[in-house]
């Protein structure tokens, strides 16, 4: 699945394609899309993308007046781009076609739980983890209110912080030395002010690693720079063994210099 890192890059990238280029056709492919196609097709055809941002998982298209589109890749969403591709181009498991001037933006899935396309989306209530609103005040309030909780569970709350998915999860932990079996109420307020810290540093220097590595991307997940979450790699740089287990009904990587608080 995309993560914060992932999505910023993709919202950057797709806009290059679309930018100011104005939408001549919507298709529906998905009975889960809940806006009827013509409501859709009277409300944006003919307008122009004005800016692609990003809140946590989910993409969001505007096309000015409060027009918004948002897309939430899931588990297993994609996105392409078609040049003069149309409605019916050989596309399997479409869910929506956004066809521009020149350029068709297709979201499509492969898996049962599937992207998650609204209209006009409702604000959530917890902040981005890159978002201003997401401040150290809140992050140990939030900790404070869920001090029984599993700290991985925690990061990957979406109702607590939006962004931070498994991945990211373990390679923060990793940086800021705390084990992912750590319970949250237990972690001294110095180290959650460093692990508060390690959610910034580590989510932008991997947008600046994705960027360098996977410049064009606006799909899929680039992960060969990652230090912990690694399916080949056996020793972290500092040469610790990762060790891997199911910890929050997740697959979780960490290594043993990691501490735990219990």
């Amino acid at each position: 699945m995309p993560e914060l890192p992932d999505l910023e890059v993709f919202k950057d990238n797709i806009f290059k394609k679309l930018t100011s280029k104005r939408l001549i056709r919507l298709v529906v492919f998905s009975p889960k899309i809940t806006t009827p196609q013509v409501v859709l097709e009277d409300e944006l055809l003919g307008r122009e993308l004005q800016s692609i941002t990003r809140h946590g998982k989910e993409l969001l298209f505007d096309f000015a007046d409060k027009r918004v589109v948002s897309a939430h890749l899931m588990l297993n969403g994609n996105m392409s781009i078609r040049e003069n591709t149309s409605a019916k181009s050989v596309i399997n498991n479409k869910v929506l076609a956004l066809v521009f001037e020149n350029e068709s933006i297709v979201f499509h899935d492969t898996g049962s739980i599937g992207t998650v396309i609204k209209y006009k989306p409702f604000p959530g209530k917890a902040p981005d983890a890159l978002g201003s609103d997401f401040t150290l005040e809140y992050f140990l309030t939030a900790a404070c209110k869920n001090s029984f909780a599993n700290i991985k569970a925690f990061l990957i709350d979406q109702k607590i912080i939006k962004g931070i998915g498994n991945a990211y999860a373990d390679e923060i932990l990793w940086f800021a030395r705390i084990s992912p079996k750590s319970v949250t109420g237990k972690i001294p307020e110095e180290v959650m002010g460093r692990l508060y810290e390690a959610i910034g540093t580590v989510l932008r220097n991997a947008i600046v690693s994705i960027k360098a590595i996977s410049p064009d991307i606006i799909s899929g997940e680039e992960r060969s720079f990652l230090s912990v979450h690694s399916k080949t790699k056996k020793k972290t740089d500092t040469g610790f063994p990762i060790i891997v287990e199911m910890i929050a009904t997740k697959k979780t990587y960490f290594t043993d210099e990691q501490v735990v608080y219990m």
